[in-house]
């Protein structure tokens, strides 16, 4: 087994002591991760890291499953499950890039600031400007109400470091992510009121999805990959509901509506904050990446990702008003 040889400044904001190993079930991808300074470890061999590894677990053709978490229970790892949003060669090594372009200081203290704020116990956060629009106002100027409830469910990583045993989503540590449950009210999560305009938009896959998930998913795939070649994305929120999106003059509720089962009614599901903004202006928005879902400002998901698909949509900038 070969030691890494590793000089990337980012990734010793993680792992700053001992090798970093890319453990990689394909052989392409591994090879393109060597070529980047990192010890190739194939999935297959992972068992014969030394406790206490450093790894980025590359998952181009595997979902995270309860044998291949075991494989690591005594490693510290940053896991990338790039199957769950597109598995195909292209978006693989996209994905392996930003990954070594993220600044995980950055990340984590961008994830602190969002906490904090949510703990002063704002009861509102507004995306664009801070006061309603006057009626003869510009219509086309992003404004998005966020009301935030009593008993927010949040998901991140606000640290720079992964210690000994811990195994950490590339997700929880470039976003931070307040979902709303099926049954829940605004009242106890959050609801979203007004026009966000998007860039980029992502279709995922839960390891848990079910058959006829899976068949909205790829119907998602198509649909997330026709949008993103169309550029601006328009969305209309009311009561927490999407009631219109379009792109390149198109409208696409229904076929939305479709993807990430009927049965949410294309009630946002995800209020997602993005803390790695230093990957900007280097993001490409066609691709289909887990690490575009936190280069921007906010994103708004929709969908569980196991009856239909999770697909978000990414608003790269924007102000954003507590009150």
């Amino acid at each position: 087994m070969t030691t890494s040889t590793t000089s990337d400044a980012l990734l010793r904001q993680l792992f700053p002591r001992g090798d970093i190993f890319a453990v990689a079930d394909d052989a392409e991808l591994g090879r393109a991760a060597a070529e980047r300074g990192l010890a190739y470890v194939p999935l297959e061999q992972a068992e014969e890291l030394p406790a206490g590894a450093n790894v980025v677990l590359l998952l181009q053709h595997h979902m995270i499953s309860k044998r291949i978490r075991l494989m690591f229970k005594h490693q510290s790892v940053l896991v990338v499950p790039i199957i769950s949003f597109d598995g195909s060669p292209g978006p693989a090594r996209y994905t392996l890039d930003m990954t070594l372009r993220t600044d995980w200081v950055r990340a984590a203290d961008t994830a602190t600031y969002w906490i904090e704020k949510l703990r002063e116990g704002a009861g509102q956060v507004v995306f664009g400007p801070p006061e309603p629009l006057p009626a003869d106002g510009d219509a086309d100027t992003m404004r998005l109400v966020c009301s935030l409830g009593a008993a927010l469910s949040v998901d991140a990583w606000p640290r720079a470091t992964i210690g000994a045993g811990n195994w950490v989503s590339v997700g929880s540590c470039c976003e931070l992510s307040i979902t709303r449950q099926a049954g829940q009210t605004g009242a106890d999560s959050f609801s979203m009121d007004g026009t966000a305009h998007a860039a980029g938009v992502l279709a995922a896959c839960d390891p848990r999805c079910t058959e006829s998930g899976r068949k909205r998913v790829e119907e998602a795939r198509v649909l997330r990959a026709e949008i993103a070649e169309l550029g601006a994305i328009r969305l209309e929120m009311k009561d927490n509901v999407l009631t219109g999106i379009t792109a390149g003059g198109r409208d696409f509720t229904e076929e939305l509506l479709s993807a990430t089962n009927p049965d949410h009614g294309l009630q946002a599901l995800e209020l997602g904050l993005g803390t790695n903004l230093g990957v900007l202006p280097d993001v490409d928005w066609r691709v289909n990446s887990q690490l575009n879902e936190g280069a921007g400002v906010m994103h708004i998901g929709f969908g569980d990702g196991f009856t239909g698909a999770h697909m978000d949509f990414v608003v790269p900038e924007c102000d954003h008003h507590f009150r």
